[in-house]
C-alpha cells in the first residue's frame, strides 16, 4: 500500500547536498531530533460522604480515582499538592442541597481565576471546567511529598454569604434511600503543558 502521507523534508532536495557522483541526493535531518521530554500530572478525586461543609471550611475528598506524576492527596483531607509549574485542566462537580458557592483556593489565601461556581436556589449540581496556571511562585507550601519539599495547596471552598444556614449540605443517595453510593463531590486536575 503505498502512503500519501510524506513529509516536505522528502520532497524537497537542497542542491548543496547533491552528491555530484551519483543521481540521489541527502534528504531529511541527517541527525535524530530530540523530543521533549513530558511527563504528565493528574489526579481524580471523590467523595461519597454526605458532608456539612460550614462557611469558609473546605470539601474533604475520601476517595481517589486515579493520581500520577508530581502530585499528591491523602484520603480524607481537603488539600491536594501538586509541585509542577503549568497549566491545567481543572473540573469540578458538586452536588448540593442548599443555595451556595464555591471556589478553587490556591495556597490558603487566593481564589483561583474563573473557578468560582454557584446556584441561587436548592438542590442542584454545580459543574465548572476552567484551566488554571500554577506557577514556580506558587510553591510555597511545605511537603513531605514533594521532592522538592514544596507545593501549591489546592482546596475547594465554601465561600457561601448564607445568614440563614451556616453550612452547605453536600448530598448523595443515602439521603434517597439509594442503595448505591454515589458522588457528593469531585475534582479532576490535569496538566495540559
Amino acid at each position: 500500500m503505498h502512503n500519501e502521507n510524506i513529509l516536505i523534508s522528502e520532497i524537497i532536495v537542497n542542491d548543496t547536498e547533491m552528491d555530484n557522483n551519483s543521481s540521489f541526493a541527502v534528504i531529511g535531518p541527517q541527525n535524530p531530533i530530540p523530543t521533549p521530554s513530558y511527563t504528565p500530572t493528574f489526579i481524580n478525586l471523590y467523595s461519597t460522604s454526605e458532608q456539612h461543609i460550614r462557611q469558609n471550611d473546605f470539601i474533604v475528598f475520601e476517595n481517589i480515582n486515579s493520581m500520577y506524576g508530581q502530585c499528591m492527596h491523602v484520603p480524607y483531607t481537603s488539600e491536594i499538592y501538586i509541585w509542577k509549574a503549568g497549566y491545567y485542566s481543572v473540573y469540578t462537580s458538586i452536588y448540593h442541597l442548599e443555595s451556595c458557592q464555591f471556589s478553587l483556593l490556591k495556597n490558603s489565601h487566593f481564589l483561583a481565576p474563573a473557578s468560582t461556581v454557584g446556584s441561587l436556589s436548592g438542590p442542584s449540581q454545580n459543574n465548572n471546567l476552567f484551566i488554571m496556571q500554577i506557577e514556580e511562585a506558587d510553591m510555597i507550601i511545605n511537603t513531605p511529598f514533594s521532592c522538592k519539599g514544596y507545593a501549591c495547596k489546592l482546596q475547594i471552598i465554601n465561600n457561601s454569604q448564607l445568614s440563614y444556614m451556616p453550612y452547605v449540605t453536600l448530598i448523595g443517595s443515602f439521603a434517597s434511600n439509594n442503595q448505591l453510593p454515589q458522588i457528593t463531590a469531585s475534582i479532576t486536575i490535569q496538566s495540559i503543558i
